[in-house]
């Protein structure tokens, strides 16, 4: 399947070509840019493929069959309905759009025009992560109670950034986004409520630096997400409570090469096979392609792009009125 990039930024740079370029499967066709000259030395870079100054003139190239939309969060919308509109398959970066509405409104388009959408919570196919799934349905830790994730760094939104930007930046929509997908993943049930706190206690930022997410689950459990954005070093961890035991994943980084098994036996090592630097996002690009030849949706279609954003907009409601929210679900 040849792929398109509608924006050569860092992640498009860091991985998304690279992944492209490295793999059997798919491969890079074509890349776009508002400035025609850095998006012609993007391509040279990756092995010159066609060049545009524009998301509308990639989307016509008839060679392109899929798009990364690998842009600011307040244009995932306008790109996602565009491409459908072109017959193209789409794999958006996340946090999928600004709020579940717009989510809803790439959803019908791709259905609309039967293309496939994705999302790029790329933690997804991560072996850690796969591996966890894997062993709470063979029942390795018996019923699930609760699901939680965390993760701690100093500042990372860059100086002057849009990341920074009320509405679309900061950290529930950067790095909380991620882990929530993972959250829910792993929870594997329907969020119903949400209490929250997302608010700036350190930084001076426009935007938030410190999330605490608390969710009620349909089925009872409980998932519990926290963002701190005012310590260092790095740090990226999920766990999930069983009756019988829980499974801890120390690190969600892609580097990760084995998680935790912990029963009243003691505590196992669980070795995965960590991906390698720099296509840490060529399985997820490879599912959406495989997907598209199926009838199968790929691995994080849009339903959990709405379905983490339906909780970001609940926790952000929340953390305004003091009050637990209803997480509003896709219909």
């Amino acid at each position: 399947m040849k792929f398109g990039i509608i924006g050569c930024g860092s992640i498009a740079r860091s991985s998304f070509a690279p992944s492209l370029v490295n793999s059997s499967k798919v491969e890079l066709a074509a890349v776009c840019r508002r400035d025609l000259a850095a998006a012609q030395s993007f391509a040279a870079d990756f092995g010159g493929c066609s060049a545009y100054d524009s998301g509308q003139r990639l989307l016509e190239d008839p060679e392109v069959e899929a798009v990364i939309v690998s842009t600011p969060t307040d244009t995932h919308r306008d790109y996602t309905v565009a491409a459908a509109a072109a017959g193209k398959h789409v794999l958006c970066e996340k946090p999928m759009a600004r709020n579940r509405d717009e989510c809803r409104e790439m959803i019908d388009a791709c259905d609309r025009a039967g293309v496939k959408l994705a999302v790029a919570y790329r933690r997804r196919t991560f072996p850690q992560v796969v591996e966890a799934k894997r062993l709470i349905a063979a029942g390795a830790i018996g019923t699930p109670v609760c699901a939680r994730t965390h993760y701690s760094g100093w500042g990372d939104l860059r100086s002057g950034a849009w990341q920074k930007e009320p509405g679309i930046g900061g950290a529930l929509m950067e790095m909380a986004v991620h882990r929530l997908e993972v959250l829910l993943n792993l929870a594997d049930a329907e969020p119903v409520a949400v209490s929250a706190m997302i608010d700036t206690v350190h930084h001076d930022w426009e935007v938030d630096d410190t999330d605490a997410i608390l969710i009620r689950f349909a089925d009872g459990r409980i998932g519990v997400h926290s963002t701190i954005m005012t310590s260092k070093p790095r740090r990226d961890f999920a766990q999930v409570d069983g009756a019988d035991g829980r499974i801890l994943i120390q690190s969600l980084e892609f580097g990760s090469d084995h998680i935790e098994l912990e029963t009243d036996a003691g505590v196992e090592r669980v070795a995965v096979t960590p991906l390698e630097k720099p296509f840490f996002d060529q399985p997820m690009i490879e599912d959406l392609a495989e997907s598209a030849g199926s009838a199968r949706q790929p691995v994080c279609d849009g339903h959990m792009g709405f379905r983490v954003q339906a909780v970001c907009d609940a926790a952000r409601a929340s953390s305004a009125s003091g009050q637990q929210v209803d997480v509003e679900r896709f219909a």
